[in-house]
């Protein structure tokens, strides 16, 4: 059993779909053909996520997020969006790239940990989202900083554009969410930021994160315009965004959306979600589920039927499968590849792990076997010093200090990694 109360935040948010998926509020003015792409977009993202647990699973994948349960955020807000707009998105945020069309093969290429250079060789993108996207973001609320920056820079620039991030409830205690909100406050950024409140950041539910009575009201702190919307109601979602971002090209400021929500899964592949949360909480959830709700109100609108939606779950399914296929075409990356373009000068603590990684590769012990292969300079000549041994085989001392010559070979022949105390920059 949970040590934690149930999370059932109030429901005194901005609504338009009702959970059993009735109205009960007036819905935005979009086409069927829109609420449709919408429903697609949605199914679609579904499928996509659940291909991962699976690729995880058999270890194709090293780590799998997903936002089932949670994908009306990303969907109704990143819907809100106009051609040439900026998203910025955090790491469960499957549902914007859906709702704009980006090339799925490329997403699942960087989750196989792919290199872009190599991606972009065998996966050009032929037909480019209309809205500019980011990288996912993995470091917590650094994204929602990028944003701000960005917006004033396209503020700078005279483009009237808006920029939209994402972070969880659990990052709303990161300095940078501060302090990104604050700058966008002073100087009126064009920056909608939306937080998603999930009620838990991996095992620390809602309630512990803050002692505010809703994470929308931050704002208020910082000059900020915010609302509190139902996160599974796609509609209310697209609505409130629609209006902050609006306000935020016409030069009134940022805006802050807390939108309510609730994540059913697992945090990530390493989390097992049974051992701090209660079945019971996940079935309140399950009948607020953002996928049947929004489904019962188009049947009920006359938009879809059992064939439709049968149709549009095989497309969706074959088109992660093709997805997955041409991923998978794509060559593994040179492992040595992740030491670069990390900084603009490589350090001395990167040129010897890199070192190290090719001696592993060559079936060297990187220890005990070290070379020094592909140190050079003062790398080279340190090396040397230390590790080495003087040219006539001596155990003098090394030069700069340390274990002398002899200590070093025998914690070498004894597996041992040893350090003579000079700086490493």
């Amino acid at each position: 059993m949970s040590q934690w109360t149930e999370q059932r935040p109030a429901e005194d948010f901005h609504r338009i779909l009702a959970p059993d998926g009735s109205l009960d509020g007036e819905p935005p003015d979009l086409s069927a053909e829109d609420l449709c792409h919408l429903y697609r977009s949605l199914v679609l993202t579904r499928a996509f996520e659940d291909k991962t647990l699976r690729l995880q699973r058999r270890g194709e994948l090293s780590i799998a997020a997903r936002s089932r349960g949670e994908e009306a955020v990303a969907l109704g807000s990143a819907a809100a969006l106009s051609a040439d707009d900026w998203c910025f998105p955090s790491y469960r945020q499957t549902a914007a790239l859906a709702v704009w069309d980006a090339p799925l093969d490329r997403a699942m290429a960087t989750l196989m940990g792919l290199e872009p250079e190599t991606v972009d060789e065998h996966l050009p993108v032929e037909s480019p989202p209309e809205v500019n996207f980011t990288p996912t973001y993995v470091p917590l609320a650094v994204n929602v900083t990028n944003a701000v920056g960005s917006a004033m820079a396209d503020r700078f620039s005279d483009r009237e554009t808006v920029t939209l991030s994402y972070i969880g409830e659990g990052s709303t205690s990161q300095g940078d969410f501060h302090e990104a909100l604050n700058f966008a406050g002073v100087y009126d950024a064009p920056a909608v930021t939306v937080v998603q409140n999930n009620q838990w950041a991996i095992s620390v539910p809602a309630h512990q994160q803050t002692a505010a009575e809703t994470f929308a009201v931050k704002g208020a702190a910082h000059g900020v315009p915010h609302e509190r919307v139902d996160g599974n109601d796609v509609l209310a979602v697209y609505e409130a965004t629609k209006e902050a971002v609006e306000r935020a090209r016409a030069g009134n400021g940022p805006g802050l959306i807390e939108c309510v929500t609730y994540r059913m899964v697992e945090h990530n592949t390493a989390d097992e979600p049974s051992v701090y949360r209660d079945e019971s909480e996940r079935e309140y959830w399950a009948e607020r589920d953002p996928l049947d709700r929004f489904e019962a109100y188009l049947r009920e609108a006359g938009h879809l039927d059992d064939g439709a939606i049968e149709e549009i779950e095989t497309e969706a399914t074959e088109r992660v499968d093709d997805a997955v296929r041409r991923a998978r075409e794509v060559p593994a990356s040179a492992p040595e590849r992740m030491f670069d373009h990390h900084l603009h000068t490589e350090s001395w603590t990167e040129r010897h792990q890199r070192s190290e990684l090719r001696a592993e590769l060559d079936g060297r012990n990187p220890f005990t076997d070290f070379t020094g292969e592909g140190l050079d300079g003062e790398d080279t000549a340190s090396k040397e010093g230390r590790v080495g041994g003087d040219e006539d085989g001596s155990d003098s001392t090394a030069t700069d200090g340390g274990t002398t010559q002899a200590d070093e070979g025998t914690a070498r022949e004894e597996g041992v990694a040893t350090w003579d105390g000079g700086e490493r920059r």
